[in-house]
C-alpha cells in the first residue's frame, strides 16, 4: 500500500504544469523558470532548494538517515517557439486533434518537459502532506542548457551539492514506458570556402553557398547509414546553414557553414564517421581546401542492462500507482541522457508525453498523463526512501 498515493492532487499537477509551460525557458535563458521553481519546491516541501549561476536547481526533501536517496532529474530549457501557435498560451483541449486520447495541456515545453517538472514536484507536496518519514534523501534536478549542448552535466552538479544518489530516473517523455537506450547522436561542422567577389562580377569568385550545397548533396546520396534492430535506421540531417559575409547583398559568399547531424549506434565512432564523410568527398572530386568538416559535439548510445534494479522498482511502482504493467522501450530521438547524466549507476527513463511531439509545432502532453507519472513518482519515493536500507543491495 502506498500512504501517500491519496495525496496526489490532479488540478494541482496540472496547474503547476501550465504555469511552467507559461514561463518562457530557451536554452541558455531560464532564470525566471528556475526562480518560479525554487518557489514551488519550497512549498511542495524541498527543505533545501539551491541553484547556481548558470540556473540548474536542485531541491532536496531530506531523510532522516539510513535510507536511500532517489534522484529524479529533468532540463528546464526548451527549444525555441519556432512556428508554434500559442507556445506559451497553455490551453486544455481535446487531444483528438492530435491524434491522442482525452485531454491535453498545450505550448512549447510541455512534453519536453514542463508537464514531467510538474509531476516532480507534486510528489514531494503529496509525501509532505502525508507526513512521510524519509530516511533517505528524495531529490529532484532541473539542468538547464541541455538543448545548446552547454549543459554542465548531472555528475557535476551533485558533487556540486554533495548529492550521493543510490537511483537515478530521467523524467523525459517516455509515454509512461520504462526507457532503457537511446541511439548516439553526433553533430559535425562543415566548412565550404569559396572566393569573394562582387555580385557584378561572379566570375571573379566563388560561391560558397553553392560549393556547400553540392557537398550536401553529394554526402545524402553517398553515405550509406546503418541499421539497428531496435532503432531502425540511422537519422542524418542537415540542421542549420550560414554564410559569410552576412546580410552582404554584394558580395558573393566566401564561407558557407553547415551543421550536419547523425545518428550512431554501438560499435561505431564518431571520428571515424568523419572520415568516412571526408573520403566520400574526395572519391568525389572535392579537394581538400575546397571543405572542412570538424565534430562539435557526439554523445553515446545508451544500453542499460535489462536486469538493473532500478528497473524493477519503477515496475513495482508503475504496478501500484497506476495498475498497469510497465513496458521497457527506448527513445528514438537525440535523447542525450548519456552526454548530460554522464554518472557511474544506470539511469533510466519514464516520463509522461510522446517524445514525437517534441519540438514540434503540435507539442502538447495528455494531462492523465502527468497525473499518472506524479503518482509513480510518489510510490517510487516511498519505496526507495522509506522502504529501502542504504545495507540493502
Amino acid at each position: 500500500m502506498s500512504k501517500s498515493l491519496e495525496y496526489v492532487d490532479g488540478r494541482v499537477v496540472t496547474d503547476l504544469a501550465k504555469r511552467l509551460i507559461k514561463n518562457q525557458s530557451p536554452s541558455g535563458n531560464e532564470k525566471k523558470l528556475a526562480t518560479l521553481m525554487a518557489i514551488e519546491m519550497k512549498k511542495a516541501g524541498f527543505n533545501l532548494v539551491q541553484y547556481d549561476e548558470h540556473n540548474n536547481i536542485v531541491g532536496v526533501m531530506p531523510g532522516i538517515g539510513k535510507g536511500k536517496t532517489l534522484v529524479l532529474v529533468g532540463h528546464i530549457d526548451t527549444v525555441p517557439p519556432g512556428e508554434m501557435v500559442g507556445a506559451f498560451d497553455p490551453q486544455e483541449v481535446d487531444g483528438s486533434k492530435f491524434g491522442t486520447r482525452g485531454k491535453v495541456i498545450t505550448g512549447r515545453g510541455s512534453c519536453d518537459m514542463k508537464g514531467a517538472l510538474a509531476a516532480m514536484i507534486s510528489a514531494g507536496s503529496a509525501l509532505k502532506r502525508a507526513r512521510a518519514r524519509l530516511k533517505g534523501n528524495f531529490v529532484v534536478v532541473g539542468l538547464a542548457s541541455t538543448k545548446n549542448g552547454n549543459s554542465t552535466g548531472l555528475k557535476n552538479l551533485l558533487k556540486k551539492f554533495e548529492i550521493e544518489p543510490h537511483f537515478i530516473v530521467s523524467c523525459a517523455p517516455t509515454n509512461l514506458q520504462i526507457n532503457t537506450a537511446h541511439p548516439g547522436q553526433a553533430t559535425y561542422e562543415l566548412v565550404a570556402t569559396g572566393k569573394m567577389a562582387n555580385i557584378g562580377n561572379p566570375k571573379h569568385g566563388e560561391n560558397a553557398i553553392l560549393k556547400m550545397n553540392k557537398i550536401i548533396d553529394c554526402l545524402q546520396q553517398n553515405v550509406v547509414l546503418p541499421e539497428d534492430k531496435r532503432f531502425g535506421k540511422a537519422n542524418m540531417i542537415i540542421s542549420s546553414v550560414s554564410s559569410t559575409p552576412i546580410g552582404e547583398s554584394h558580395s558573393i559568399p566566401n564561407q558557407c557553414n553547415a551543421l550536419l547531424v547523425r545518428q550512431f549506434f554501438k560499435g561505431e565512432n564518431p571520428d571515424e564517421i568523419k572520415n568516412s564523410f571526408i573520403e566520400i568527398l574526395k572519391k568525389n572530386n572535392f579537394k581538400e581546401q575546397d571543405v572542412a568538416i570538424n565534430l562539435k559535439r557526439a554523445f553515446e548510445p545508451l544500453d542499460v542492462n535489462s536486469k538493473s534494479e532500478i528497473i524493477s522498482v519503477i515496475e513495482a511502482a508503475k504496478d501500484l500507482a497506476i495498475g498497469k504493467g510497465a513496458k521497457i522501450s527506448q527513445w528514438m530521438s537525440g535523447v542525450n541522457i548519456s552526454e548530460i547524466f554522464d554518472v557511474n549507476i544506470p539511469v533510466v527513463g519514464f516520463g509522461p508525453g510522446d517524445e514525437k511531439f517534441a519540438h514540434t509545432s503540435l507539442e502538447h502532453i495528455p494531462m492523465d498523463q502527468i497525473i499518472k507519472a506524479a503518482k509513480v513518482y510518489t510510490v517510487l519515493a516511498e519505496k526507495i526512501c522509506i522502504q529501502m536500507k542504504e545495507k540493502d543491495s
